[in-house]
């Protein structure tokens, strides 16, 4: 988890959780992308820090409350052919539920394919690493 200490964008509104702390692929930063006309969308910035391509990546967004709890699950559009220390980003808007001003986006990575592994997050570890999370970044 000391890898998200220093997330770039990271703060109570927006931050990511290390759910696949053994795989090449980081996410280096995190957003909220403030429109003129309300919704915002959100930012994310993965890395692949591994020295072979990644196949797909899938990360995605989870919409957590003011108590912690997640709300709803968003998975990104796939990420696929990620070259060797390639940095990508991506922005989404939040469509699986109405985000309150207390709310939270959360983001993780889902599943990896690479020539070194595959690795897949288990939804019950990714609830109780947002809950931690949520709670050391409590709402102003």
């Amino acid at each position: 988890m000391n890898q998200f200490e220093d997330l770039k964008g990271a703060s109570w509104r927006v931050f990511a959780v290390d759910s696949l702390p053994e795989a090449p692929v980081v996410i280096a930063g995190v957003g909220e992308v403030r429109q003129h006309n309300p919704p915002s969308t959100w930012s994310v910035e993965v890395r692949n820090d591994a020295l072979l391509p990644v196949n797909t990546l899938t990360v995605a967004a989870a919409v957590v409350d003011i108590n912690g709890n997640v709300k709803a699950i968003q998975p990104l559009p796939v990420i696929k052919n990620m070259k060797p220390q390639q940095l990508q980003r991506r922005e989404t808007r939040i469509r699986v539920t109405v985000i309150a001003p207390t709310d939270r986006v959360v983001f993780y990575l889902r599943e990896l394919v690479s020539e070194a592994g595959d690795w897949k997050a288990s939804e019950s570890d990714v609830v109780s690493l947002i809950r931690a999370a949520a709670a050391r970044l409590p709402v102003p």
